[in-house]
């Protein structure tokens, strides 16, 4: 029996929730900004090398999807390409699950570099499938639900990962039940589980067939000519690119931040846990607000306050570390200044959650709106893929550190994001303009 439209509808946004749900929980086993950057710090003192695993993600996620966009410009369905990408993405964890289990004993770099190769393919088939997803998702889901849409992904997918990082927590301060390296490899192998579940799931999502940009493929070399064609002529979509690029920019630190906390401030190991519930915590407690901001008022708001909790984020850390060097018991207790530098981490780890948040739904759904129907796929190429370029970032962010200190480029990457904030004054709220700048 067919299905009415509006029952279709409401399957397809409930397996999407449903998705997103599982994949967060799935993705917080092995976070690339807090558990994957420690684990790598068992096997060398690189800052660069330890860089490129927060590098890693969203690079991979980011880069292959304007090639993506060329090579499917004149498909009317992009479900293939999705379903291929996720088997390749659920067999990387399964192999990394392997890799660690049987193998993370043996020779360092032999065992680093397969490492960073099957997370690397991990990553890269994530962008692969990462432009059909956001395209499948402009055609099913309307323009005032997908702020909805994407908050109630994140909010209860970050209500699972908070006990997730509890579960990283309690596997990695029990050795003696979790000995290193198998306390990783299970790790791995949840993460390998719960995201393979949740890509099953979109898979069973319901993509109608739409018209394409053109009847036929063109040339590599001239659809990036037609590309930056786009980026001259489309003045708003040129004010929001420069300000998502920079905004992203506040990246180039973001791996840093936990391991500046164990080696400069001295926090356990096992923090790294509550550092993960803190910043799921942070997610959670604003994805519906930034839903209900996205669709209400609109997603230019959105992207300036997350921006805004983004550029805390280093002043805090700076902060923590101003605490923890003058400790001193004659000025007030050992104790609690000892505990004040954590507090403040803390507080630090919640807005990196928000900020995540807001500017993933933010610079999304305004994405999509700004970018004209037959050319959406074109336009997440383009963003995307110079997103996934400033994801490069902490690569020179480990070479800053290492050359100067923590401190510059934590001021670097608020600077950074500083500038983002300007641009987000510039562009022109699509829902409210009275028509398309051009």
């Amino acid at each position: 029996m067919k299905e009415k439209p509006e029952e279709l509808t409401r399957k397809n946004f409930v397996l999407g929730v449903l998705n997103g749900i599982l994949f967060h929980f799935g993705i917080s086993f092995a976070h690339p900004h807090t558990v994957l950057p420690v684990f790598v710090s068992f096997f060398t003192s690189s800052k660069v090398i330890i860089g490129s695993v927060g590098t890693l993600w969203p690079f991979g996620w980011s880069i292959p999807q304007i090639f993506v966009a060329s090579l499917t410009e004149h498909w009317k369905r992009r479900k293939p390409i999705y379903i291929m990408a996720a088997v390749l993405r659920s067999s990387a964890w399964f192999f990394l699950f392997l890799l660690v289990y049987l193998y993370a004993g043996g020779k360092a770099s032999f065992f680093l570099i397969s490492f960073l190769i099957l997370y690397g393919a991990s990553c890269l088939a994530g962008g692969l499938g990462g432009l059909p997803f956001m395209d499948i998702v402009g055609k099913v889901i309307a323009t005032t639900k997908r702020g909805r849409f994407f908050s109630l992904r994140l909010f209860f997918g970050g209500i699972l990962s908070v006990g997730g990082g509890l579960v990283v927590k309690y596997i990695l301060s029990n050795p003696e039940h979790f000995p290193f390296p198998h306390n990783y490899a299970l790790l791995f192998f949840l993460t390998f589980f719960w995201t393979s579940l949740g890509v099953f799931l979109f898979i069973c999502v319901k993509e109608p067939t739409q018209a394409a940009a053109v009847e036929r493929r063109s040339n590599f070399f001239l659809y990036l000519r037609k590309l930056l064609g786009t980026l001259r002529e489309n003045q708003n979509y040129k004010r929001f690119f420069w300000a998502v690029i920079f905004l992203n920019c506040g990246i180039i630190t973001l791996p840093f931040y936990v391991i500046y906390g164990r080696e400069v401030l001295r926090f356990p190991s096992a923090m790294v846990g509550i550092f993960i519930s803190a910043q799921m915590i942070g997610a959670v407690i604003s994805a519906l607000f930034w839903g209900f901001l996205s669709d209400r008022y609109g997603n230019k708001l959105v992207v300036r306050l997350a921006g805004l909790l983004g550029a805390l984020v280093p002043l805090l850390i700076i902060l923590a570390a101003g605490l923890h060097r003058i400790a001193n018991p004659g000025f007030l207790s050992e104790e609690i200044f000892h505990q004040l530098p954590l507090a403040v981490y803390i507080v630090a780890f919640v807005f990196i959650g928000m900020n995540l948040n807001g500017l993933f739904i933010g610079q999304t759904n305004l994405l999509l709106e700004i970018a004209p129907v037959k050319e959406r796929a074109t336009y997440i190429g383009i963003t995307n893929t110079a997103i996934g370029l400033v994801t490069l970032l902490p690569l020179l962010g480990g070479y800053i550190i290492e050359l100067t200190s923590y401190t510059v480029a934590f001021s670097l990457s608020l600077f950074l994001m500083l500038v983002g904030m300007f641009f987000t004054f510039l562009i022109v709220e699509p829902r409210t303009s009275r028509h398309k700048l051009r």
